[in-house]
């Protein structure tokens, strides 16, 4: 009699034992699990762990699965009688899903018009949006296939281009923060870099410049102020100036060896009015200044631009050379608008050695171990910032 249990059990274990590798290959994530209230802290890691339901897994029976996952996780960040971080995870969890693991992965293309009509619904929560605008800039970055491409560039373009607009309270949402649209607005940015597209209308280079062109004007409204900006000022002029910036650096990463109907005075321009507005700024910031506290985040600022600018020209740092599908390499030797950039670029050069080293007349050889710290005052910055932009008028 005890030989039959026995028997059982050791069957189950060489069961296990034989066939377990198999058992886990189907085994999928439990989905039913996630709208639990009580499972909320977990679902993130059960969000991180989907792409081992599809080891191994190719083909029909990948594609199968894939349907059946992305299914699940649409009725998860649908259900409103879920917890908003649960919502979050499966929509998350739906822009990685992959047709094909490995390095290169493909994203799964039927996870891609799903994002769109989430992040286009208008009474889709927020937190909803910003995770399918992850999930799209996630596909742009490893492909998307070219009919749905122009389509996701309007979409990424219109948020770029979006000024914010507080909205009225309501019971049911809480009001959008003006920084967490700037999340939404630099994400977009990640992505039009990722698709690196001049396209053949210039759509996206003329979007970025205006884009630019605004938040400079801006900046220089800023700079003619007779008072001193107030602390809600500046961190606001600190949004602009990352937003340009980024925008600035996106262009660097567009594609303009093949691109058409760019306007290369119209780029020029754009680069050397932002760099301008941020110097001018920061100057004021300096000068209303009684102290050197700011000093430091002055110096950030200016570089983050300045930075920024020489990536939208050259593609790339001022250390290296332009890479071929730069808008610089795109402009003939002798054009008026490539001896402009040279004068920018030597001029943001001599700021940014500046930054590093101290005033000219002054620099010398830093001690070993010594702290760091700036080689320069306040009103030694005023002039370099001033000189930078007495040389940038003349361009």
């Amino acid at each position: 009699m005890l030989f039959r249990p026995f028997f059982w059990g050791l069957f189950v274990v060489v069961a296990v034992f034989l066939f377990g590798e198999a058992f886990v290959l189907t085994q999928t994530t439990n989905f039913a699990a996630w709208k639990d209230l009580h499972n909320a802290d977990d679902v993130p890691n059960w969000a991180r762990r989907i792409p081992r339901d599809f080891r191994d897994l190719t083909d029909t029976a990948r594609e199968d699965l894939l349907a059946k996952t992305l299914s699940a996780l649409k009725d998860i960040a649908a259900d409103s009688e879920v917890v908003p971080s649960t919502r979050y995870n499966a929509i998350l969890a739906a822009g990685q899903l992959e047709l094909t693991s490995g390095n290169p992965s493909a994203a799964y293309p039927a996870a891609l018009p799903y994002l769109v009509d989430v992040y286009q619904q208008e009474d889709a929560p927020q937190y909803l949006k910003y995770g399918a605008l992850l999930g799209i800039v996630r596909h742009a970055i490893l492909g998307i296939e070219h009919d749905l491409q122009d389509n996701v560039i309007d979409l990424l373009l219109e948020t770029v281009s979006t000024e914010f607009m507080p909205v009225e309270v309501t019971l049911n949402a809480a009001p959008m923060e003006p920084e967490v649209w700037d999340w939404f607005q630099l994400t977009a940015l990640d992505g039009l870099s990722a698709l690196k597209t001049a396209d053949t209308d210039g759509k996206v280079n003329k979007e970025l410049l205006a884009v630019m062109n605004h938040k400079s004007q801006e900046l220089e409204y800023f700079s003619r102020s007779e008072n001193a900006l107030t602390p809600e000022e500046r961190k606001y002029t600190q949004r602009i100036i990352e937003l340009a910036s980024k925008a600035a650096k996106t262009l660097g990463d567009l594609d303009y060896k093949s691109a058409a109907n760019i306007d290369a005075k119209a780029m020029t321009d754009a680069f050397i009015a932002l760099t301008k507005a941020v110097c001018n700024l920061k100057y004021k910031i300096a000068a209303d200044s009684a102290t050197d506290s700011r000093v430091e985040q002055i110096v950030i600022q200016v570089k983050v631009c300045t930075h920024s600018v020489v990536w939208g020209i050259r593609s790339g740092p001022l250390t290296v050379r332009p890479t071929e599908h730069s808008f610089y390499a795109s402009l003939n030797n002798d054009s008026q608008e490539k001896k402009r950039l040279d004068v920018l670029m030597a001029e943001i050069v001599e700021l940014t050695t500046f930054f590093d080293e101290g005033e000219k007349t002054k620099r010398s050889v830093a001690e070993p171990n010594a702290p760091k710290a700036f080689r320069f005052d306040r009103s030694e910055l005023q002039d370099a910032l001033q000189k930078c932009l007495a040389t940038i008028e003349e361009v």
